[in-house]
């Protein structure tokens, strides 16, 4: 008896001929598209939740009776053997501190996940403070903004009065609270894990991305707010700052191509030029894709400097008229040309931005700003209407400049092999 299991002829012959591995199974990918469903029924609907549950289940128990001995294997048949490769030591130069391409990608040093986290939850306390000043300065009263973000979550807020919303609810501070809080966690968590990953971004592209569609979307807002009122209802601001946004990067590319070719000035104006032939395709396919048809973003920026046009109905507003789109034409190229001139001639004198501020600044806004917009068309799409989006952004661009803050002032940790592990104590 040498005490070694015994071995049948036909498995002695199969694992001369095969090699055993484990059994292919889709189980895991069923697993996570439940989860995804059930998480998504919380805010969707309970029919989304009951028939993600059911594909969970079905995915467990797929996955565990995958694990059961003698069904999670099988029996792949060996093939020929190629030639053979010999390996010869030595042959590859090992990188060293100092040499190019070393660590090229992974950073020495990054900041703790807990960074992040704190990071977002002090933005999180800072980010209301635009949001509050709005509602106040409006008269929406103290508790508005919060009873609007209550709404991502409660469908029936979006049936209350602007004077409702602006009074205190226990419910919806509680609803709101935890809402802002978890955003905020997640948010910050999920920039504090990014932040190492992310590239630099160039000094023309940083002020680009963030100083035009400030600058285009608050001189539209201004006048509108005084000689039409009515049309900042119309308007649909994250696509209009979505179309800034645009503007902003063209440009900024077109003058990182031509900046040591023509003066400073010139070039901007050149870059305002090319990104205002561009910028209209966010706000055109937003038109064009919720049924206001392809003349509503002109005329609505004709608005600008037209009185009466706020007593039209959205159904005049989505007609062709000449003079209207003539008026909106020249606005759009005297906007495009001021602001590209205006950048050529700020840019050299410019400081660079720090990358994790340019990214707290910019991702941080768009990230929030289209998680709150998309839950808010499906639980409620008139809190959609109600929401002051210019201001919104505004918060969100506190609250990821505040993050942004924490976790760079945040000690770094090293990332090994970058630095040597604690010793034996």
């Amino acid at each position: 008896m040498t005490g070694e299991p015994q071995t049948t002829g036909s498995e002695a012959i199969s694992r001369e001929t095969s090699v055993e591995m484990p059994r292919p199974t889709i189980a895991p990918l069923i697993v996570g598209l439940g989860t995804t469903l059930l998480l998504s029924g919380f805010a969707l609907g309970p029919v989304l939740g009951l028939v993600g549950a059911v594909i969970l289940i079905y995915g467990i128990v797929a996955w565990v009776a995958s694990l059961l001995p003698g069904r999670g294997h099988m029996h792949e048949a060996i093939t020929a053997a190629g030639p053979t490769i010999a390996a010869q030591m030595g042959a590859v130069e090992r990188l060293e501190l100092g040499m190019p391409g070393y660590r090229i990608r992974l950073p020495e040093k990054v900041h703790p996940i807990s960074a992040g986290v704190k990071g977002g939850l002090l933005g999180g306390v800072v980010m209301p403070i635009p949001a509050l000043v709005y509602a106040l300065l409006s008269g929406h009263g103290l508790w508005y903004p919060l009873n609007l973000l209550a709404g991502i979550a409660m469908p029936g807020v979006g049936g209350l009065g602007r004077e409702e919303l602006g009074q205190f609810h226990l419910s919806l501070f509680v609803v709101g609270a935890l809402v802002h809080v978890t955003m905020s966690a997640t948010l910050g968590l999920l920039y504090g894990v990014l932040l190492p990953t992310l590239p630099e971004i160039r000094k023309p592209l940083a002020w680009g991305g963030a100083l035009m569609p400030v600058f285009w979307t608050a001189v539209t807002f201004s006048f509108m707010a005084v000689v039409n009122p009515a049309l900042n209802n119309g308007v649909n601001w994250p696509w209009f700052i979505a179309s800034q946004f645009v503007f902003g990067v063209v440009a900024a590319f077109v003058f990182i191509q031509l900046q040591h070719r023509l003066p400073a000035p010139v070039v901007g104006v050149c870059a305002g030029l090319v990104g205002g032939l561009l910028m209209p395709i966010p706000a055109v396919l937003w038109s064009l894709a919720s049924g206001y048809g392809l003349w509503y973003p002109a005329n609505l920026l004709t608005g600008m400097v037209r009185r009466g046009l706020d007593h039209l109905s959205t159904e005049q507003l989505m007609q062709f008229n000449g003079d209207w789109l003539t008026t909106a034409i020249v606005i759009h190229i005297v906007m495009s040309l001021g602001l590209g001139l205006l950048y050529g001639i700020l840019l050299p004198r410019l400081r660079p931005i720090p990358g994790p501020f340019v990214w707290g600044g910019v991702l941080m806004p768009i990230l929030w700003t289209a998680a709150s917009y998309s839950l808010m068309g499906v639980v409620n799409p008139l809190l959609q209407v109600r929401v002051n989006w210019p201001w919104f952004v505004v918060s969100q661009f506190v609250f990821g400049i505040v993050a942004a803050i924490v976790i760079v002032r945040s000690e770094q940790i090293l990332v090994p092999p970058a630095g040597a592990a604690p010793g034996p104590t």
